[in-house]
C-alpha cells in the first residue's frame, strides 16, 4: 500500500473511533449524571435524568441563591395523574429553593402538632429559603392564594396540605395511599419542584 493511502486508512480510523463515542443525536453518548433524586435541565419548563431514581429513600436537592433579590415565593401548588405516576407540582416565582422529601410515619406542623392526612403513607416536603407572601414588598401580600389542602384522590396521591410557614421555611404533607417508589424533579422556565410517585 503506498504511503498516501496508509495515511488515508489512518485518518479513517481516527474519525471511525471518534464518532463511536456519540449517540444518534451527534453528542457524548454518556449521559450527564444528575444529582440525586433531581434533574439536569435541557432548556424553559423541561427537565431530564439520567435514571430516574424511583426509590422510598430521602431526596434532597441544594439551589445557591441571592436573597433577598431572588427570594423564592410560592405562587401554585398543582396535582395530576399520568400513565405510571401521580405528580405533585410546586411553583416558585424567582428562583428555586433548596429541598428534601422523604417518608415519615407521621406529618407534624412547626408546634408539633400531627397533620391528618388521607391515605396509609405520608412524605414530607421541605423547601427554603422561600415564602408564601411577599416579605419584600408592603403590604407583604400572600403570594399562594389557592386552597391549602388538595384532595385529588389518584390512584397514589391522595392528598397535598400545605403545613407551615416558618422563618423563610415552607412544610407540606403528601398523602399517599400506600408507600411508593417517587422520584422529584426541578423544572425551571418558570421554578417549579415536581414529585412524582409511582402508581
Amino acid at each position: 500500500m503506498r504511503p498516501v493511502r496508509l495515511v488515508a486508512a489512518a485518518c479513517l480510523l481516527a474519525a471511525v473511533a471518534a464518532t463511536g463515542c456519540t449517540d444518534s443525536s451527534g453528542g457524548p453518548s454518556a449521559t450527564p449524571t444528575a444529582p440525586s433524586g433531581s434533574a439536569a435541565t435541557t432548556g424553559p419548563g423541561t427537565a431530564t435524568t439520567a435514571a430516574p431514581r424511583w426509590t422510598t429513600a430521602t431526596k434532597a436537592g441544594t439551589n445557591n441563591l441571592k436573597v433577598p433579590e431572588d427570594m423564592p415565593m410560592l405562587v401554585a401548588i398543582r396535582t395530576g395523574s399520568h400513565d405510571g405516576y401521580d405528580r405533585v407540582v410546586l411553583q416558585f416565582r424567582n428562583a428555586l429553593p433548596s429541598w428534601r422529601v422523604g417518608y415519615v410515619n407521621q406529618v407534624t406542623s412547626e408546634s408539633g402538632a400531627t397533620v391528618p392526612l388521607e391515605g396509609g403513607a405520608s412524605l414530607f416536603v421541605q423547601v427554603d429559603p422561600a415564602w408564601g407572601h411577599d416579605q419584600n414588598t408592603p403590604p407583604y401580600a400572600a403570594t399562594y392564594t389557592g386552597p391549602r389542602s388538595l384532595t385529588p384522590r389518584y390512584p397514589t396521591l391522595r392528598q397535598v396540605r400545605w403545613v407551615d410557614e416558618f422563618e423563610g421555611h415552607l412544610t407540606f404533607g403528601v398523602g399517599l395511599q400506600r408507600r411508593a417508589g417517587f422520584r422529584v424533579l426541578e423544572l425551571r422556565g418558570p421554578a417549579r419542584l415536581a414529585i412524582d410517585v409511582a402508581s
